[in-house]
């Protein structure tokens, strides 16, 4: 038996919402980017917005993303890339949290996310996994939440886990927390397996979609 180690991405779906005052709904209502930049060339000045749109009417709103740039300090490939309305970046500047708080936008819901990564099923022939928890954007995830989907188990059994030391470097304490940033812990396969505990969802398989 070997130690394995995999790594579980955390990737949201679709775009950070914003919430603004709809001029022509007269309420507030959710914003979401468009899908296309702005981009004005004055001479050797640059200006690139992400557009915003109303999510039940055409109202548009500029984010800035910059703003008065000499054109010679910029990339030139971003800037096809803004030219072109690159969805890539697009989607990049729609979870550029700093940005968005320099634009004082109301941040929306949180985004529904996937999580990308191995199950720890399919290491039956490990004893002991690492298993590092990674974000592609800095969107904030309780660890509970990551935990009960990737294991297929409720609340009470990954406290179970932790009490039986079959998941370590995790407290009850942790559960709850907000995670932005990396994180790894363990889990000890071959307590895991001797608790046979029913699980709440099938396992997944390879990878998660």
């Amino acid at each position: 038996m070997t130690n394995g180690h995999v790594t579980w991405l955390i990737s949201p779906i679709g775009y950070q919402s914003i919430t603004k005052r709809c001029p022509c709904c007269e309420i507030k209502k959710l914003f979401f980017p468009a899908g296309t930049f702005r981009v004005n060339a004055q001479k050797k000045i640059l200006d690139v917005w992400n557009i915003y749109k109303c999510e039940k009417c055409d109202y548009t709103w500029n984010i800035d993303v910059l703003s008065r740039i000499k054109t010679g300090k910029i990339d030139p490939e971003l800037h096809q890339r803004f030219i072109h309305n690159n969805l890539d970046e697009v989607r990049r500047y729609a979870y550029d949290y700093p940005l968005l708080k320099r634009n004082q936008a109301e941040l929306g819901p949180s985004p529904e996310y996937e999580i990308k990564g191995p199950s720890p099923y399919t290491y039956r022939d490990s004893s002991l996994l690492d298993i590092t928890i990674e974000f592609e954007y800095r969107i904030a995830v309780r660890l509970i939440n990551i935990l009960t989907r990737k294991l297929c188990l409720n609340r009470r059994q990954v406290m179970h886990l932790i009490e039986e030391h079959a998941l370590l470097d995790v407290t009850a304490n942790d559960l709850n927390r907000k995670l932005k940033m990396p994180r790894t812990f363990r889990l000890d396969l071959a307590r895991l397996y001797a608790l046979d505990l029913p699980l709440t969802t099938r396992p997944e398989q390879a990878v998660t979609l």
